[in-house]
C-alpha cells in the first residue's frame, strides 16, 4: 500500500516533466525548437 502512496505522489511529477520537456520539442521535424530571439536588430547588427 505504501507503494501506491509512493506512485501517487510521483507521478503527477513526472507528467509534468514529461510536458515541460515535449514543449521543447518540434512536433514536424522531431527536432529541438530552438529559443527565438527577441530582437532581432541586435541579432543583424552582430
Amino acid at each position: 500500500m505504501d507503494l501506491l502512496w509512493i506512485f501517487a505522489a510521483v507521478a503527477p511529477l513526472a507528467v509534468a516533466a514529461l510536458i515541460a520537456f515535449a514543449a521543447h520539442i518540434d512536433p514536424v521535424s522531431g527536432h529541438w525548437r530552438r529559443r527565438a530571439l527577441t530582437n532581432r536588430n541586435d541579432a543583424a547588427d552582430a
